[in-house]
């Protein structure tokens, strides 16, 4: 049994399946989450920010956590 396949074909569906791949994988959401926190650690202190609303924490292993002080509150954009 012998199969022929039109090369105009074949090239037309390849062309039509990578253009699928592409639009199934973009994705125009800005409200995507990955990297709205930021963390930092060093010897005993760890800061995380909120990098949508610019709130800031730390993390004292000595006193625990804290959240005070006009570093810590939201910023404006």
């Amino acid at each position: 049994m012998k199969i022929q396949i039109d090369l105009k074909s074949a090239v037309c569906g390849l062309i039509i399946g990578v253009a699928a791949m592409f639009a199934l994988g973009a994705d125009s959401s800005p409200s995507s989450e990955s990297g709205r926190y930021q963390i930092s650690a060093g010897s005993g202190l760890a800061f995380i920010v909120d990098s949508t609303t610019g709130q800031a924490w730390v993390y004292n292993s000595g006193s625990g956590p804290r959240n005070d002080g006009d570093f810590f509150t939201p910023k404006n954009k």
